[in-house]
């Protein structure tokens, strides 16, 4: 399905719930931040309403003091606008206030997108919803401020990590471009996201490091985060944000895998990233997960050495495949 459809849909309703997925990250907030501005500027209502709370080191962003954990009771909303997620589970509690025949349009990049909306435009070449939700500004001629261009700024440069990964494309860097032109300043944005951690988290980052290993061939790195580790260095969930690129970075590392522990009794979170010659969306695909070729995830349910077993075979095999 194409924009069109999607900007159809948006002319014909007047009252908007917006949500994304669980575990919220920039390009989550962001797009969402932007698209109910966007809608805003048409003359609609939006509400926005997430499962999780919105990370300390993005409430920066205004726009973000708006998202809530709860449904407003007085809230009849005509349309659900789900952004930057694969599948309806991913969205977590929100599925409660979702009434059973609402019309669902669904804004996605995945690669594992189910298109499980009434409208559905999914286009894995863009580096991040934030990017689609910049090409509905454009479709429907609406001027992009400096709030706006913020918080698409910061959905586009966290997706494509900073402009390096693959799924930056030359129209990722001129619609940068136009938001620097608008106002954005990219050190300040950098700073505040990459830049600003606390002392708890820089020593959960240590323990981590140390639980690294390699396979014998140094394709695949992999780190633990405990449950003990957290509670020994008091730090947050979002502390855990991207010490996975650690193991990544490492040279020759085709898969970098972090096993995460959650609060809930064998259950383990599992993120992947590779550097383009393996597709791990495949490998998180096993599990019940999804994402990107070179970033993706996928909660087991487990002990944390059991799930560490079955997922590193997998990602052998898959490692193996590649180079034969």
């Amino acid at each position: 399905m194409s924009i069109r459809r999607v900007k159809a849909a948006i002319k014909k309703f007047n009252k908007f719930l917006i949500t994304s997925h669980i575990n919220s990250e920039a390009d989550a907030i962001g797009s969402q931040v932007a698209m109910a501005s966007l809608l805003r500027k048409l003359g609609k209502v939006a509400v926005m309403l997430d499962d999780s709370p919105v990370p300390s080191l993005l409430q920066f962003i205004k726009g973000t003091e708006e998202i809530s954990k709860e449904m407003p009771h007085d809230f009849d909303y005509q349309a659900v606008i789900i952004l930057d997620s694969p599948d309806l589970t991913r969205i977590g509690r929100v599925n409660e206030y979702i009434k059973k025949n609402a019309v669902i349009i669904n804004i996605d990049h995945h690669i594992s997108n189910i298109n499980f909306g009434k409208f559905n435009w999914v286009e894995p070449e863009f580096s991040s919803a934030g990017e689609m939700v910049y090409d509905l500004f454009k479709a429907f001629k609406v001027k992009i401020d400096l709030d706006d261009a913020i918080a698409l700024y910061a959905a586009i440069m966290t997706d494509t990590g900073s402009f390096r990964y693959s799924n930056t494309s030359s129209k990722t860097h001129r619609i940068a471009a136009e938001l620097i032109d608008i106002g954005v300043k990219p050190y300040e944005m950098h700073t505040k996201i990459y830049e600003t951690s606390s002392v708890q988290d820089t020593n959960l980052l240590g323990e981590s490091l140390q639980t690294m290993k390699l396979t014998e061939d140094g394709k695949i790195a992999w780190l633990w985060v405990t449950k003990e580790m957290l509670k020994k260095t008091k730090a947050s969930l979002e502390g855990t944000e991207g010490i996975i690129n650690f193991a990544r970075s490492i040279d020759g590392v085709e898969i970098a895998i972090l096993f995460r522990e959650t609060g809930t009794e064998d259950k383990v979170k599992v993120s992947f990233r590779s550097k383009g010659k393996v597709d791990v969306n495949k490998l998180a695909g096993l599990f019940g997960g999804g994402g990107h070729p070179t970033a993706s995830g996928c909660t087991v349910f487990g002990k944390i050495e059991d799930v560490e077993k079955k997922l590193l075979e997998k990602a052998k095999e898959i490692a193996s495949l590649r180079s034969q």
